[in-house]
């Protein structure tokens, strides 16, 4: 059963790396890779040495036939006490460096390569301690010294596993964001439930599988690695708790490959929602040709009414009106479809999210001159960005949240611009308190030409036209709504500089 709870940790893992193709999911990987060697030369050797209980057999080999096939493997104790160190050894590393690779404390992440490297040295001392010739050269006459080295590499792990540990929490603990939060929840899950699983077998210490100082072992009293006197109900324990922590490990794994995967299959999809939508246009267009021919009415009208003696300015007044309300609806409709559907070059140029935020309020003063927007910047990182798409972007998002406000009732519709650092990322909030976006619709509002809105002024292209633009910025765009309490839109572009001060 052991060897098959592991497997099923290794191929999530397998999986995961697959997926996210990461430097944190490669770690992860590393860990179950320790892991898996680790337990398997335990296995190996406990079939090799014989004498098991029915319930250690159970747990361990599950069918007899498997105990036997393992003990006559043609490898030495050697060989199979060193797998074990290679697997104990590494994993306090990958631990250690999956931690390294999520912190954002500033003074971790400037001198993020210099304690890789260190990190390294331990690990590669035990190695050298624990090879056989090493061992022996160092121990033999001297068995003082076993006690004393056996709890140093101890502590070491605990060291490592403990930082790690607390670099991660104090991460999750940092995070605010609620996407974010989740996704660093799901790596944190499975980092604790993995290394409970390493520590439930990795107190004991693997040179004791060496024939060779069997003895010295027992005389020192230092317990093997399943103790024959462990009752029924102590393996029943071992068992679920080894178990509990695969499937968990397991489960937060897939959990934050899907977020990532998810977000990417929403991408496929209105992708081809967008280009099945290409026999839609023609219907668009269609009422755009009927608009055309509104205008020709009015303009005979504003012909007959400029011929008549003396000419009648109440309906040329009126004619106009319309006539320009109906030019200036085309034109908005066109240069939101040109916007959405042209493959528009980006340029991506260092900006300040102040300069962002600017931009982005000017324009929506340009069609709301009268509405305020509130502000709040707690960062002063700079961004990659396209000043003019980006800026665009942000816009339509202030626009569709004041008139969500507006639409609400609200006494006091409102729309705010929030910019803060969030990890690796720099994430710029538009906020409003209209009723917010039913659950149905949510995945929705995204696709082209779909709108709840009236498709005299609006297609339905502002939304996917601002995720478009998101992503040919690297970044991704978030939603979250609750009933009767508004709606966030989140921007989250890629940290431009790891250094950058706040």
């Amino acid at each position: 059963m052991l060897i098959l709870v592991l497997m099923l940790c290794l191929a999530t893992a397998v999986y995961v790396a697959l997926r996210r193709r990461d430097v944190l999911s490669l770690y992860l990987l590393g860990m179950s890779v320790c892991n898996l060697v680790m337990l398997a030369g335990i296995v190996i050797y406990i079939a090799k040495m014989g004498g098991t209980a029915a319930q250690q057999r159970a747990f361990l080999f599950l069918v007899p036939e498997l105990q036997t096939w393992l003990q006559f493997l043609p490898l030495s104790m050697d060989k199979l006490g060193y797998v074990v160190a290679i697997g104990r050894s590494l994993y306090p590393l990958f631990a250690l460096l999956a931690a390294l690779e999520t912190t954002m404390i500033p003074f971790f992440r400037r001198r993020l390569k210099g304690l890789r490297i260190l990190a390294c040295i331990p690990p590669a001392l035990w190695l050298i301690y624990y090879y056989p010739r090493t061992f022996r050269t160092l121990i033999d006459g001297r068995l003082w010294v076993l006690p004393i080295l056996i709890n140093v590499v101890l502590a070491g792990i605990v060291v490592y596993l403990a930082a790690a540990a607390v670099l991660m929490v104090l991460e999750y603990r940092a995070t605010t964001m609620p996407v974010f939060k989740r996704n660093f929840r799901y790596v944190l899950l499975c980092f604790l439930s993995i290394s409970v699983l390493y520590l439930l077998y990795a107190v004991k210490d693997p040179a004791q599988i060496y024939n060779m100082f069997i003895s010295e072992y027992i005389r020192l009293g230092i317990t093997s690695y399943i103790s024959s006197s462990l009752p029924g109900l102590g393996w029943i324990v071992l068992g679920l708790c080894t178990v509990f922590s695969v499937v968990l490990g397991s489960y937060n794994m897939v959990r934050y490959t899907q977020v990532n995967y998810d977000d990417t299959r929403q991408d496929l999809i209105l992708q081809r929602k967008f280009d099945a939508a290409g026999i839609g246009v023609s219907v668009f267009v269609h009422g755009v040709k009927n608009q055309l021919l509104s205008s020709r009415v009015l303009h005979k009208k504003l012909s007959r009414a400029l011929a008549e003696d003396p000419p009648d300015l109440e309906k040329i007044r009126a004619c106009a009106g319309q006539l320009n309300e109906l030019n200036e609806g085309m034109l908005r409709r066109m240069d939101e479809l040109y916007r959405s559907v042209k493959n528009n070059a980006i340029t991506l140029t260092p900006v300040s999210v102040e300069q962002l935020a600017l931009t982005a309020v000017e324009r929506f003063h340009g069609k709301y001159p009268d509405r305020s927007v509130s502000v709040e910047l707690t960062t002063h990182r700079q961004v990659l960005a396209d000043l003019g798409h980006l800026s665009e972007a942000i816009c339509n998002l202030l626009c569709n949240g004041f008139e969500a406000a507006l639409q609400a009732g609200r006494d006091n519709p409102r729309v705010e611009l929030l910019a803060r650092g969030e990890r690796m990322w720099t994430v710029l909030e538009v906020r409003d308190n209209g009723k917010g976006i039913p659950a149905e619709l949510q995945n929705k509002i995204f696709e082209p030409f779909f709108t709840s809105k009236n498709t005299n002024y609006n297609w339905g292209m502002g939304l996917y036209y601002v995720r478009k633009i998101v992503k040919s910025h690297l970044g991704r765009l978030r939603l979250e709504s609750r009933p009767d309490q508004g709606t966030s839109f989140f921007i989250m572009l890629p940290l431009y500089d790891a250094h950058e001060k706040e």
